[in-house]
């Protein structure tokens, strides 16, 4: 009797297992469906926008006068934005001044402002260059925000558009960050730092030489790159009188030379322990050297360092004031066979016959 009760309480609950699953699998497929549902509702819709709206920013683009644009509400503007970001990143000039006014006149600004700190992770990104593509007034101070602590991605998408609404007024408000912060790409914002007046930015940098160690230091000579030659100059100056020298501090340092008055300042480095250096010193030399500097390339054609030797073969044929016949006769009196290989084969590079 009781395994008769037994049997049946536990076929019942195999049954009720076999029905809890069966429904589950119902409900997910259910919810599979649905979402594709949506999916394809979202696709259609944006097609739909994109059909509409891409004749209108082409148009937009290309100089044309758009006095009557479609009303627009605010799903609609959310779903623009991205197809209105990719053109304005692919045009310059009166075409991408031409798409600012359309976008404000639309409201894009508005649906970015207040997409910036409650949409996904694109969303707020889209946002993030819109404003700072429109030069958003609001959006400053929520940019700065989103400049402290946030993930690298964000947070550097926030200087760029700081950078690009205002940048001599941005870099006071940056500068502790873009030194301190190497996870932001410095190769994508030196061309946003060139666009700042070179006063502006030189007095900035200088500004910072006291609190700038280690790697804020180097990011800091990294952005004097920025600069034309003249406005580095004195930020190299510092870097290479520093009592402690650092290598890498040196070597930007030298690349940053571009004055002829510097030339005794990248012949200091030419007997330098690092060979990096020495490698730099010779490149200064080929913006900076004059006639003097040759017995150095000379000498350093002997160097240990192959590439040091290379370095100097193709600064010495560079120089302006060597010709073709002075190079060859500096070939010709080479007694050091590495010295003489590393110029051969320079001049067989660049001066084959």
């Amino acid at each position: 009797m009781a395994s008769d009760i037994y049997s049946d309480l536990l076929l019942r609950a195999v049954f009720l297992a076999a029905l809890a699953a069966l429904v589950a699998s119902a409900l997910l497929i259910l919810s599979m469906a649905l979402l594709r549902v949506l999916l394809v509702a979202r696709t259609r819709r944006v097609q739909r926008m994109q059909a509409r709206w891409r004749p209108i920013l082409t148009a937009a683009a290309a100089g044309e006068s758009l006095a009557d644009l479609p009303p627009t509400d605010d799903p609609e503007r959310k779903l623009l934005l991205p197809l209105w970001n990719r053109l304005r990143e692919s045009v310059k000039g009166d075409a991408g001044l031409q798409l600012d006014s359309m976008a404000i006149a639309v409201g894009l600004d508005a649906t970015a402002l207040a997409q910036l700190t409650a949409g996904t992770v694109p969303e707020r990104l889209f946002a993030i260059n819109t404003l700072g593509h429109l030069r958003t007034a609001e959006a400053w101070d929520p940019l700065i925000r989103l400049t402290l602590g946030e993930a690298t991605t964000m947070s550097l998408a926030a200087v760029r558009a700081l950078l690009r609404m205002d940048t001599n007024r941005a870099l006071p408000a940056l500068l502790a960050q873009l030194l301190r912060r190497d996870d932001w790409s410095i190769t994508r914002l030196l061309p946003l730092l060139k666009a700042a007046d070179p006063r502006v930015l030189q007095q900035t940098l200088l500004a910072a030489i006291p609190n700038a160690y280690g790697v804020s230091a180097r990011r800091l000579l990294i952005f004097a790159e920025a600069l034309p030659t003249d406005f580095a100059a004195p930020l190299a100056h510092w870097a290479l009188a520093a009592p402690d020298e650092d290598d890498e501090l040196v070597a930007t340092a030298l690349r940053l030379l571009g004055d002829p008055r510097d030339v005794v300042l990248a012949r200091r480095f030419l007997g330098h322990a690092n060979w990096r250096i020495r490698v730099r010193a010779i490149s200064a030399l080929e913006k900076v050297g004059n006639a003097d500097d040759v017995p150095h390339l000379v000498a350093a054609l002997s160097d240990r360092e192959w590439w040091v030797r290379l370095r100097a073969a193709r600064t010495l044929i560079r120089l302006p004031f060597l010709n073709d016949e002075q190079t060859r006769r500096i070939q010709n009196s080479l007694e050091d066979r590495f010295a003489r290989d590393a110029l051969t084969q320079v001049l067989l590079e660049e001066h084959p016959r």
